[in-house]
């Protein structure tokens, strides 16, 4: 009979491995075995989210504990039944590959099939036994070979089979033993495949719906649905749809509450980066030190509370658009670090010196006079020449007074539709909304008309 080969579980070096590479620690203490043996298993299955590479570990692991020289899971194949060799320890990848059943054949099919366990203490000259893998000589040299078969079951539902052997150790444990801690083992292992199947069909629904929200985001945001029908939002619109395919850099420039992120996100929308991420950060919502983390992201350690390494809000945008609201707010250190990713698309983690290269458009909002700024010495003038590439005016509604019954007609319908209200302005209040000033601009009218249909 040919010796066992080396395992080509993945991960053959992983520590677990490596700390219990020896064989059963202590038989005159077999029960100890057992329980340590179970309590390994259930420590690796909840250790990660790679749950091959749990089971190849757990495996090895019911190797190193209880002496078995193969182990290995078979699946059924859900579009043929075929059950197949799955994840094994002790077998090549031929052997592996070559394991594969149909249901009720052999001693994996029948224990597929009947979800019952089967216990050979011999599988010389045992007819059911096939060696499919051809893993196995049928000499006596070493002895005989125990072959043990456990369904792996989740409630009365078999998703599986763990299989185990031991090559010429008669009586270095007792079979029922061995299959009592199997089956303890194979629960566990159902256990997992139900949980990460469960996992797989929520990422799957997240996945879908993601999909939908991000195709109602770019119909929100197509530059034909934004409302604006006076002549200063129109050559906005002008603006936006020539400057959205390119690369270039653009400058929002408006009162706060004139729609600067969602004109910032037709840009976005209209350009080659729309299926890839939109970021949006404000500047003026964190001090110094926070917004530079914020930004650039940190090495763990790197001041305290960074308890572990963080991405920026740069790399999470690499590949799409980051939108960096009230960029005047942000103070003298940090735009330095800004002005170096505008020239050169590379920055530093916080308590890092390794450069990290990003593909990002930069688009800046502020309501602030960067101009006044610079000549007061509180915004880099070489900074606002690199912002300032494509300037882009949002008026403030004040100045568009024929869009305010638009607006307000997009927001009752909106709000009605989300309250299940039925809601409406009379002509004395219209009449009112296009008189008064609007000092907070559009935002102020979504705020009030909201108020006025909850209310």
């Amino acid at each position: 009979m040919n010796r066992r080969p080396e395992s080509d579980v993945a991960g053959p070096a992983d520590f677990l491995a490596l700390r219990y590479n020896r064989r059963v620690t202590d038989p005159r203490s077999p029960e100890k075995a057992e329980i340590a043996a179970i309590h390994e298993v259930a420590k690796i299955l909840t250790s990660t989210q790679n749950l091959d590479r749990a089971l190849g570990i757990a495996l090895r692991t019911l190797q190193s504990f209880l002496g078995f020289d193969r182990t290995a899971i078979f699946r059924p194949d859900e579009t043929t039944r075929e059950i197949r060799m799955e994840i094994a320890a002790g077998y090549t990848a031929e052997q592996r590959e070559r394991g594969r059943y149909v249901w009720g054949e052999g001693i994996v099919g029948k224990t597929m099939k009947t979800g019952s366990p089967i216990a050979l203490p011999d599988v010389r000259g045992e007819p059911s036994f096939l060696d499919k893998t051809r893993a196995h000589g049928m000499s006596s040299e070493e002895g005989p070979l125990s072959y043990l078969s456990v369904p792996i079951k989740i409630g009365a539902e078999t998703l599986g089979v763990l299989t185990a052997e031991r090559i010429g150790r008669e009586g270095t444990r007792a079979l029922e033993s061995d299959t009592r801690t199997l089956t303890v083992v194979g629960c566990l292992i159902g256990q997992a495949l139900k949980l990460h199947k469960a996992i797989e069909r929520l990422q799957d629904e997240f996945r879908r719906q993601r999909k939908e929200f991000e195709k109602s985001i770019r119909k929100t945001y197509r530059i034909e649905n934004i409302v604006g029908q006076s002549k200063r939002m129109q050559e906005v619109f002008a603006a936006v749809t020539s400057v959205a395919p390119s690369r270039a850099t653009v400058l929002l420039r408006g009162e706060s509450g004139t729609g600067k992120e969602m004109i910032a996100r037709a840009i976005h929308q209209g350009g080659g980066r729309a299926d890839r991420p939109f970021v949006a950060v404000n500047c003026a919502a964190l001090p110094e030190t926070l917004l530079e983390s914020e930004l650039f992201g940190h090495k763990r350690g790197a001041f305290t509370g960074a308890v572990e390494e963080r991405k920026g809000r740069f790399e999470e945008a690499s590949g799409g658009t980051i939108f960096l609201d009230e960029v005047g707010d942000i103070p003298l250190p940090t735009q330095v670090k800004l002005l170096r990713v505008l020239q050169e698309r590379t920055f530093e983690r916080l308590g890092e010196n390794r450069p990290v290269s990003v593909d990002v458009r930069i688009i800046a909002a502020t309501n602030a006079d960067l101009e006044k700024m610079v000549a007061g010495g509180t915004f880099r003038e070489d900074l606002y020449y690199r912002l300032n590439v494509i300037p882009v005016f949002l008026p403030p509604l004040r100045d568009r007074r024929e869009d305010i019954l638009p607006l307000t007609e997009h927001f009752l319908e909106r709000f009605n539709r989300e309250h299940g209200k039925g809601v409406a302005f009379s002509k004395d209040a219209l009449d009112l909304l296009l008189e008064y000033r609007w000092t907070g601009n559009v935002r102020e009218l979504e705020n009030l008309v909201e108020r006025v249909v909850v209310m």
